[in-house]
């Protein structure tokens, strides 16, 4: 369990506790500060902590001797009428004072369990309204084509734009267990491997649509990109050596057939000169 220290507003663990004067007092390991839970038994609404005093009020003497001479009983000493003075009351004890503030705990859980799952409303694998139903793009009203990836509206046909059964199924059960990255990573994982990469990127664009603020869709949508722009092989610099070589000897080849040929030429036209 965990509480929010009032000290350094931290989360701290409870490690130990005491109970003092009858409240649960917790000790912040991080900043040293005492935090107590329940109410002050000490303080009391009917007599302020102001109005009291740390010693005996200086009245009390006085009214001990008044009190011995308008209270004086029969002597035991023959009924002389000796008068006794009674005994001083008690001295004055104030009442420990009252915290200064006392503080409840606040109670704050960690578990995973207590985070509610998100709303997934309408149909997952259309585009909501007002988005381009191939790109998911924000689209205008006057426009009958979108603006990114130039599709006709009219021209749209939803069958090509749906994911396999396979995808559809693994996506439902994600919906289950939104909050869990692991089942993300291992669908991106499994997508990847039957090249349907694509699809999920565009299932995640669907999601945001509806939810610009969920933060597993825009982690799994980046990391789609990132696994897209990773999987596609660099440029190369330039042909192999060996290819290189192959290529040079062959021109080579062609450029001394074609000289021989003329040389074989301008022979013969010389001789049928002569």
């Amino acid at each position: 369990m965990k509480y929010q220290c009032e000290g350094c507003e931290r989360l701290v663990q409870v490690e130990s506790f005491r109970i003092e004067d009858g409240q649960l007092a917790v000790t912040c390991r991080v900043c040293g500060a005492k935090t107590l839970a329940g109410p002050s038994p000490s303080a009391s609404p009917a007599q302020p902590v102001a109005s009291v005093s740390p010693v005996a009020p200086p009245m009390a003497p006085v009214i001990a001797r008044e009190a011995s001479r308008d209270d004086a009983v029969p002597g035991p000493r023959g009924g002389d009428g000796a008068a006794m003075a009674m005994p001083a009351p008690e001295a004055f004890i104030p009442p420990a004072p009252a915290r200064a503030s006392v503080t409840a705990l606040r109670v704050i859980r960690s578990d995973a369990a207590s985070v509610a799952p998100p709303d997934f409303d309408g149909d997952p694998f259309q585009a909501p309204p007002g988005h381009c139903p191939k790109c998911v793009a924000p689209i205008r009203d006057d426009a009958g084509a979108c603006a990114q990836c130039g599709l006709v509206y009219a021209n749209f046909i939803p069958d090509e734009h749906q994911p396999s059964a396979l995808l559809a199924t693994e996506w439902h059960a994600l919906m289950g267990t939104w909050h869990d990255w692991d089942a993300h990573d291992r669908l991106l994982s499994q997508a990847m491997g039957r090249g349907e990469l694509a699809m999920v990127g565009r299932l995640y664009r669907l999601r945001l649509a509806r939810a610009p603020n969920d933060a597993q869709a825009l982690r799994g949508r980046e990391e789609v990109v990132r696994r897209v722009t990773s999987a596609v092989p660099l440029a190369s610099d330039g042909p192999s050596p060996a290819l290189a070589r192959k290529v040079k000897n062959t021109v080579m080849g062609g450029v001394l057939v074609v000289a021989l040929a003329l040389v074989v030429f301008l022979l013969q036209m010389l001789r049928g000169s002569f």
